[in-house]
Formats: C-alpha cells, structure tokens, sequence
C-alpha cells in the first residue's frame, strides 16, 4: 500500500511542477516587458466595461481605461440601472471624451446580469468596430494594457485573446494573501495551452468570430460570460491565445474569508455548469493533495513513536519539503508577493479552503451574487432568478 502513496506524492509534485515552470513562462514573458510586432493596420476597437456600484478607487479605474494608447477604440460603459451609484463616477469621467458613452443595460430576465449589460454595450455599437474587448471595472489597466490584448488579433495570428491580472494585497491579512494565491495558480494554468480559456476581465475577439459562434444568444441564457464561451469555443475547436503582456492588477484593501470564498464558490460552480469533467477532476485533484499533505504531517508527528515505517517517513518529509519549495517558486511570479511566511502559510490555507469550498458547490444548482439568485440546469442554462 506504501507504494501507492508514493506514487500519488510523485504525481502531485510532478503536477505542480509542470504547472509552475510551463505555467509560469507567459508570466515571465509578460513582466520581461518585450515589445509586441505592430501589425500592418490597428483595426477599429470596441471597449464594454459593465459596472456596478461605487467602490472605492473605481474613477483611478476607469480613466485607465480611457487613457489606453491604442489609436482607434471606443469605450461603452454599462449599468443595470439609471440610478446605480457607479454612474456619479462615469459621468464625470466620460465628460469631453467623445470616444466613451455610457448606457443603461435595465435588468437581467433570462440570464446572468453581467451577460445582460454585455450584450446591451454590443447593441449599442455601430458597424465599426471589427474588434470586441471585454473587461470588468475592478481592476488598474496600464497605457499599453488594450495594444497589447488585440495585437495578436490584429495580425491575424488568433481570433480571440484574453489576458488576467495579479491581485495586488495592500493590508496586511490572511484572506488577500489567499485570494493572490488562488489567482496567481489559476494564471498559470493560463500559460498551458490547454487549459486555457478566456477570462470576462480582458478577453477580445474579432467581432465575426462573436457573430459566428452566436455568442448573443449563448449569453442571452447563461449565468455567466467567460466560462460559458470557453465551452462554446471548446465546441468548435477553436483556442484561446494568451496575451501575456495584457496584464491588469486589481488592488485589495481589505478582504475576508467569507468573501474570498463567496469568490472562489462562483468560480468553482461556473465550472461544474459548464465542464462538470473538469469540475470532478479539480476536486479530486484538491482531494489528493490535501489527503497528501495531512497524510504527510500525521507520518511526521508519528514517526518518533515508531508507528510508521523509514521508507514512508522519509517520503513523508521529502514530499512536505518539495511541496513547500514549490509554494516559494510559485512566489517568484507574483509582483507583490509579501513575506515567505506570509505567502505559505496562505499557500497551504488556500489548499485546506479551496477544497472545501469546491466541496460545496456540489450541494447546490444555485448561484447568489450582488444580491439575485440564480438557479440554472444542467446545461447551464438559467431557468429561474431572484432578487433578495
């Protein structure tokens, strides 16, 4: 039975291996900092920026957002409501930009309220943009941040692009160090092809590929964006390419357990939607490597007592040793990273509260967020919302 042990810690150490050297490279590659080849052409650009709420910071956010560098584009702004309280900060910021507009999206029927205010910035547009970009209000953009997103598509070397972005935790505190954890491992798995999928935050695609895949009905009754046209893209073949410069960073101040694993559930649960496969498989995976780790720090603490055998001590110890070593390495790729205590003791709490958050997307088909909820089938589809 040792030997089957063995074998599972091999297997994770490998995994982990794979997944933060391959991984890592696009992250490298993004903060060397390399200029991209300027196609022949910048097509023309559409920006849709849903919002909700005044959170703190958001005008820094948005005006990053209109001071891209990018020659041709546009910005559509969108709100589920005329009076959100987002709107006392577009307003001032759209003001004497001709190249930003705001528009009210009204409120979701038949799906999720992020997917209703996206398709309500497509219809707005006119018929010139040739490129669609997508991207969330939460997170800082740099100057090159949409160059550098649409690039590939613009020489005609991918249809759809995504980028993703670093949390950036700027108080002290367990849950923003975890969160940054959980980000930072998701990153990597960017970084391998096919794993890959376009995230809502800063995904571009040409605008016939959208009409294509008939992306306006798919999000006309799903729950969620990104998740639900990556398995669409799945579908028909077609591979999501990474930007690796296209990096944003969303500021933390403050953050809690409770939230972070309200996060981390609706990330789990878009998954079972739509990859139940993948889904299962992340589960067992966590399941492993947390069955692993206790595993390891039991045959530690009863080692001294003679109650385990050298050969499963020993691999005991080396497994703790390299899995802690890989905790540190997956450090080196964060920005802003904090203190190596710090950073693994949210290293191995992630672990311990990833698994048991993923656990519990298993017990339910509905999903509550900024205050609806939404039940969906298990095609993904939502039959039923509700505002609380």
């Amino acid at each position: 039975m040792e030997w089957l042990v063995w074998f599972a810690m091999l297997l994770v150490l490998l995994a982990f291996t794979a997944l933060i050297r391959e991984g890592g490279l696009p992250l490298r590659r993004g903060a060397a900092g390399a200029e991209s080849a300027c196609p022949p052409a910048w097509p023309p650009v559409a920006l849709i920026v849903p919002v909700a709420g005044a959170s703190p910071g958001l005008r820094e956010r948005l005006e990053s957002l209109l001071a891209q560098d990018y020659p041709r584009y546009g910005v559509v702004f969108v709100t589920r409501d005329a009076d959100d309280p987002a709107i006392s900060v577009i307003r001032p910021v759209i003001w004497g930009r001709p190249h930003a507009r705001h528009v009210v999206g009204g409120p979701a029927r038949g799906c999720g309220q992020k997917n209703h205010n996206l398709l309500a910035g497509v219809r707005c547009l006119g018929p010139e943009p040739e490129i669609l970009t997508f991207c969330d209000s939460n997170q800082m953009a740099p100057p090159s941040f949409l160059r550098n997103l649409v690039q590939p598509i613009a020489c005609s070397t991918a249809a759809i692009t995504t980028g993703y972005h670093h949390i950036i935790p700027r108080q002290p505190g367990l849950a923003p160090l975890v969160r940054a954890v959980v980000v930072l491992t998701l990153y990597c798995t960017k970084g391998l092809r096919w794993f890959n999928q376009p995230w809502g935050g800063a995904t571009a695609m040409s605008r016939q590929l959208f009409e294509d895949l008939t992306v306006e009905r798919l999000w006309g009754r799903t729950v969620v964006d990104d998740v639900s046209l990556a398995a669409r893209l799945k579908k028909a073949g077609i591979r999501v390419c990474l930007a690796p410069r296209a990096i944003l960073t969303t500021a933390v101040d403050a953050d809690s357990l409770a939230g972070w694993s309200h996060w981390l559930f609706r990330q789990c649960i878009y998954l079972k939607f739509y990859f139940p496969g993948s889904w299962l498989a992340a589960g067992i995976f966590q399941g492993v490597v947390l069955g692993l780790v206790l595993l390891s720090l039991g045959v530690c603490l009863l080692a001294p007592w003679g109650y385990v055998s050298f050969p499963l001590t020993l691999a005991a110890l080396l497994f703790l040793a390299i899995f802690t070593l890989q905790g540190l390495w997956l450090r080196r790729h964060h920005p802003s990273p904090g203190s190596r205590l710090s950073w693994l003791g949210a290293f191995y709490a992630a672990m311990f509260l990833g698994f048991y958050v993923h656990a519990r997307t298993g017990l339910t088909s509905t999903l509550t967020w900024r205050g609806i909820s939404y039940r969906v089938n298990w095609r993904g589809e939502v039959v039923d919302i509700r505002e609380s």
